[in-house]
């Protein structure tokens, strides 16, 4: 029968929890006095002053650096306002939420009488509402963790603590459930000097976070886990391994804990927190139709000096707008994805190093943006161990640009619509299949695998000043150019097999070239594409060269030009319908080598091809310059639903 009472009084709390979620969030009044001291013994107070709660007494630690709340209930409404009175010498105020009810926050949460940190902990659940703000002088973090540790001590989320001995600085989180509870911030939270950290099992952010001076971390992990703050500099600033990996464990949490859709199951909570259930009971981001699941982050504005982002599922940035000063990173155990709207463009601007890590594959559909979407002013680097890399966006590297698997050697990608990359210094990835690519190197080389080209570009997302439009959005164009550096690439392939042109291969540099082969034939009505190879000051080193006709269209013509030596093999121009055969044109002062034949016939009705070798070479073409920004586009391709 105790059983029974007890699941019965669970199950009340948990209703009571999801009723007050659907009325506060809606910002509806639903308690004289919604934050309420737990009777345990900590010796908190609240103080109602009118719309504000003064919060003092509880519990230091021996040091006296910490303070330690025990809150029954955590709420506030519209306007009203949680103060945490502190002290000169108190470095940190810790507040937990021990009944078991989710914590929904719609007013201001603020700290006055010293500079302390901030902690709320409540495995239940936090939301923040759209009328959240902070007031707090130093680093504020929300956790649904279930114990916070110091040392080998815990502040347990529920239980008896020995706060004597919680000295010192909090280093440890400890998840000890199987399910963990959510965090939701529709709000706007902003620390001006601090930190700003949510962690927890799902973390979904629609409103802002904001840590100018600070890191921003958003981190979920699994159940039973433990998760350490590392040193600053690192990376990760949280180190996540099984919880059994501990020394200790702080004390069980046994009270049940609400899903994500559970928290959602009120009749408003939705349209407050930009997130809804679709008719099979599954959390979706309203407008998108983006799914989100538990382990999941969204994230939609981040502003912060640095800014970690790390999923334990996927982490979901739909019309995002997320800058930093220094560095940002974007990672997800699972997938990171990407999606922006003509609305809404998506924004990843980082002053440092911009790194992106999917361990099950990258998913970027971002071409609305007037500029360029993503932009680093270091490096930046796409990471996944997958052959899912799909990178349909422009990227603008002020130092080197990498697409690489996670033991950090050159990883393939796609891209079905438009891709174009600049960057100041070494551009590196693997083999590349889809739409008409352009790389633009400064200051650095460009080393890729196998290219294939497979379409046109869109035109509506390329400036139309752009000197190179025409040819990236009527044809698969493949444009390299390596200002000040060298280019080596595997076999390429603009070639075409129906009733379309097929693409020109422009391949321009300082230093050396070498290539595989190079196929720009067209076997059906179209016309064949052309083959540019410059180096102003290199070596010219490539395979065949065929840029034949099959058809009635006319096969391309082939200029190679090297400062240096010249080493390549058969060139084939030839075309066997009622096209023309493509003209070869070698301008060499070194020496040429190895090659085996250069065939310009035509076995049809049009006429041969002339072959031209001279010695001098010929003044160099202007570089490509980087792609200008272009007009507003149009819609690109809806998203789907993943």
């Amino acid at each position: 029968m105790s059983q029974i009472k007890l699941i019965v009084s669970r199950l009340s709390q948990s209703l009571a929890a999801l009723y007050f979620f659907s009325r506060s969030i809606g910002l509806t009044p639903t308690q004289a006095q919604p934050i309420t001291p737990a009777n345990d013994g900590t010796g908190t107070r609240v103080s109602p002053n009118g719309k504000e709660f003064d919060i003092t007494g509880g519990s230091r630690s021996s040091d006296g650096a910490n303070l330690f709340h025990s809150f029954s209930e955590f709420n506030l409404n519209q306007d009203q306002i949680a103060n945490f009175l502190s002290q000169p010498n108190i470095q940190n105020i810790l507040g937990r939420v021990v009944s078991g009810n989710s914590s929904i926050i719609n007013g201001l949460i603020q700290v006055s009488g010293g500079n302390s940190n901030l902690f709320l902990m409540n495995p239940a659940g936090i939301i923040f509402g759209s009328n959240a703000r902070l007031n707090v002088p130093a680093s504020f973090t929300a956790t649904t963790a279930t114990g916070i540790g110091f040392g080998s001590n815990w502040f347990n989320a529920f239980g008896s603590n020995d706060y004597t001995l919680l000295v010192n600085a909090p280093n440890a989180f400890a998840f000890n459930t199987t399910g963990l509870g959510s965090i939701i911030n529709a709000g706007n939270l902003s620390v001006p000097q601090g930190n700003l950290t949510l962690l927890g099992g799902t973390v979904v952010s629609t409103g802002q976070v904001s840590a100018p001076r600070g890191q921003i971390t958003l981190a979920t992990v699994p159940g039973e886990s433990l998760v350490r703050i590392s040193q600053i500099g690192m990376l990760l600033s949280l180190e996540v391994q099984p919880l059994a990996a501990a020394d200790t464990e702080p004390g069980n949490w046994s009270v049940p804990i609400a899903s994500l859709p559970q928290l959602l199951t009120g009749e408003s909570g939705g349209n407050a927190t930009g997130m809804t259930l679709n008719s099979n009971g599954q959390v979706e981001l309203i407008g998108s139709g983006v799914r989100v699941e538990n382990g999941d982050i969204v994230a939609k504005s981040v502003t912060a000096q640095t800014a970690t982002l790390a999923a334990n599922h996927n982490l979901t940035l739909v019309e995002s707008n997320l800058t930093t000063s220094g560095d940002l990173n974007l990672l997800a155990l699972d997938t990171v994805r990407v999606r922006d709207t003509p609305a809404n463009f998506f924004l990843a601007k980082a002053g440092g190093n911009l790194y992106i890590q999917g361990n099950q594959g990258i998913d970027i559909l971002a071409l609305n943006h007037p500029q360029t979407p993503f932009q680093s002013g270091g490096n930046m680097s796409l990471v996944s161990n997958s052959n899912s890399i799909s990178a349909d966006a422009h990227f603008t590297s002020n130092g080197k640009f990498s697409i690489l698997n996670l033991s950090g050697t050159p990883a393939n990608f796609v891209s079905l619509y438009d891709p174009i990359f600049t960057s100041s210094s070494d551009f590196n990835v693997g083999n590349y299949t889809g739409a008409a690519l352009k790389v633009v190197v400064t200051a650095g080389n460009i080393t890729a695998g196998n290219i294939e080209i497979t379409q046109p570009d869109i035109p509506s997302n390329i400036a139309a000043n752009d000197p190179d439009f025409v040819a990236l959005t009527t044809t698969r164009s493949l444009i390299l150019n390596a200002v000040n550096g060298s280019i080596t690439t595997g076999s390429i392939n603009t070639s075409s097999q129906e009733r379309n042109d097929a693409g020109s291969v422009t391949i321009t540099a300082l230093g050396n070239i070498t290539t595989g082969h190079i196929r720009t034939s067209a076997a059906s009505v179209g016309d064949s594409g052309s083959v540019t190879l410059f180096t102003r000051q290199g070596n010219l080193l490539t395979g065949s060269i065929n840029t034949s006709n099959q058809s009635n269209g006319n096969a391309g013509f082939v200029n190679l030009s090297a400062a240096g030596n010249s080493t390549f093999d058969f060139i084939n121009t030839k075309n066997r319908s009622l096209g023309n055969a493509g003209s070869v044109t070698l301008i060499a002062p070194g020496n040429i080598s190895d090659i085996n034949s250069i065939d310009t016939r035509n076995f049809g009705s049009g006429i041969d091809g002339n072959v031209t070798i001279n010695p001098s070479p010929s003044p160099s073409p202007s570089p490509s310059p980087s792609p200008s920004p272009s007009p507003s586009p149009s819609p690109s391709p809806s998203p789907t639903s993943s």
